[in-house]
């Protein structure tokens, strides 16, 4: 899970610079990476074991040019989660207007959704939805789809919750929306959660370098610092001791 690619070091710890996210990009192809778009996870049983679905929240500006065309270059794909109030606009729950807050255009949507990228939906306006009721929530989903599908001329599957925020409703309304595929910000393997409408990613943070996206692929974890993975081998290797003994 990406958020912003801007030039220059990032004012969010979600965003990555745009010669960092390429240097990922490097490294993924360097070493047999398969991409594929997140409404494709339906039939990841038929993928090579070295796949990843690369994903954007919110639909920032500064990925056309810093991640859009590199992946492009790299014959990569990936999937954008939009939130449509904020199409050529700026994300108002950013705080601040900069450039860094500022949403693609409904062009530029299209044009991606044109050269193999998916689109996905992410709100109307990037609510928390537990906050919301089941008919709100599910306004929210619809309208959004609704916008975007009129955008790419083409049926939206996927969905995204803000902030990795959902309930009970949200799965509901995900459902009744008829969105096939959503996901939360929970780290996992895809195949570690059954339910597909609330897939796991993994978070990719502002100093990721490509040393940590290599530890994120391999553990799925969020958290891959090197005390965390200390402590883990040594707890595996306790187990096996243990396990001699009995």
């Amino acid at each position: 899970m990406y958020h912003g690619t801007p030039n220059d070091n990032p004012s969010s710890r979600y965003s990555i610079r745009a010669n960092l996210f390429n240097a990922h990009l490097r490294y993924l192809k360097k070493n047999h990476w398969n991409t594929i778009l997140f409404k494709e996870l339906t039939s990841y049983s038929t993928y090579p074991e070295k796949t990843v679905a690369i994903t954007f929240d919110d639909g920032y500006a500064d990925n056309f040019e810093g991640a859009f065309l590199p992946l492009v270059n790299y014959n990569m794909k990936a999937t954008w989660f939009i939130t449509t109030d904020s199409i050529g606009k700026h994300a108002h729950w950013m705080g601040t207007h900069a450039p860094e807050t500022q949403i693609l255009t409904a062009e530029q949507i299209f044009n991606m959704k044109k050269t193999g990228m998916e689109i996905g939906s992410h709100t109307c306006s990037h609510p928390d939805l537990t906050t919301l009721s089941y008919q709100q929530q599910k306004i929210e989903m619809s309208e959004s789809k609704q916008i975007l599908e009129s955008i790419i001329n083409g049926k939206i599957t996927s969905f995204a919750y803000p902030y990795g925020m959902h309930n009970s409703d949200s799965i509901s309304a995900a459902i009744d929306t008829g969105f096939k595929l959503a996901c939360t910000a929970r780290p996992g393997k895809f195949s570690s959660e059954k339910n597909p409408l609330l897939i796991r990613r993994i978070t990719i943070f502002d100093n990721d370098s490509v040393n940590t996206l290599a530890r994120k692929l391999i553990f799925s974890d969020n958290d891959v610092s090197l005390k965390k993975l200390t402590n883990y081998y040594y707890q595996r290797i306790t187990d096996k001791v243990t396990g001699h003994r009995n």
